[in-house]
C-alpha cells in the first residue's frame, strides 16, 4: 500500500512517550491557524513510500534504537488510513505502541469510518488517539506534544495511561538532526528564538 509521506524520523523522543518512530503524512483538509506543519497541508506528492518499506524501517529502528512505538502525525493521518492501518497492525503484532494524532474529533472520525478505507482497522490498532483541531487561541504548553487544550486524549488499550502522559514528563524537548548540510527540527521548536 503506497503512502504519501512528508517526513519520517526513525527515532525521536519528542513525539510521544519514550523513543518513537514518527511518520508525518502529507495532506490535510483542516488548515488550522498557525499549524506547526503548514508545509504538510497541501495535497502534493512528497515521498511516495510503500507501507512494507516503512515497516522494514520500523523493525530496524526497534533493533537499533529500541523504540517502543510509532507516532502517526501530519498532515492528517486518517486521510491515508488504509496504508497506515497495515503499519499499525504490524506494531500491535510486535508489541510496539501506536499514537495517532488527528485534527478530527473522535466523533468525526467515527462518522468517517465508512468514508476512509482502512479507518476502522487503523483505530483498532491504535493505542492512543489525540484528537481535535489545533486551536491557536487555546495553545497549551502543559501537555507538551499536545498543542491546544481542546484536544482530547483517548486510551484505547492498556499500553499507556494518564500517568504516562502527564506525570514526570519533560515536554520541552526537541530533536535536531543534521544530515548532509541540512538541519531538521521536530518536537518543541518554539524553544528556538
Amino acid at each position: 500500500m503506497l503512502l504519501n509521506i512528508a517526513s519520517i524520523r526513525k527515532c525521536t523522543e519528542s513525539e510521544g512517550i519514550g523513543k518513537r518512530f514518527a511518520i508525518w503524512t502529507q495532506g490535510c483538509l483542516k488548515r488550522c491557524k498557525n499549524c506547526c506543519n503548514p508545509d504538510m497541508q497541501n495535497f502534493i506528492a512528497k515521498n511516495i513510500i510503500d507501507s512494507d518499506t516503512i515497516i522494514k524501517d520500523i523493525k530496524l529502528s526497534k533493533e537499533k534504537y529500541n523504540i517502543e512505538g510509532v507516532t502517526l502525525i501530519g498532515g492528517e493521518p486518517i486521510l491515508q488510513s488504509k496504508g497506515l492501518s497495515c503499519i499499525a497492525k504490524y506494531c500491535r503484532e510486535n508489541k510496539l505502541s501506536v499514537i495517532l494524532f488527528s485534527g478530527y474529533t473522535l466523533e468525526e472520525i467515527k462518522e468517517k469510518e465508512e468514508t476512509f478505507d482502512g479507518l476502522h482497522e487503523l483505530l483498532k490498532y491504535t493505542d492512543v488517539l489525540i484528537d481535535g483541531e489545533y486551536i491557536d487561541e487555546l495553545y497549551d504548553e502543559s501537555r507538551g506534544f499536545i498543542g491546544s487544550s481542546n484536544q482530547k486524549v483517548y486510551f484505547f488499550t492498556n499500553f499507556y495511561n494518564k500517568d504516562n502522559f502527564y506525570k514526570n514528563r519533560n515536554y520541552n524537548s526537541m530533536d535536531i538532526l543534521i544530515n548532509n548540510n541540512s538541519i531538521s527540527v521536530n518536537g518543541w521548536p518554539f524553544l528556538i528564538d
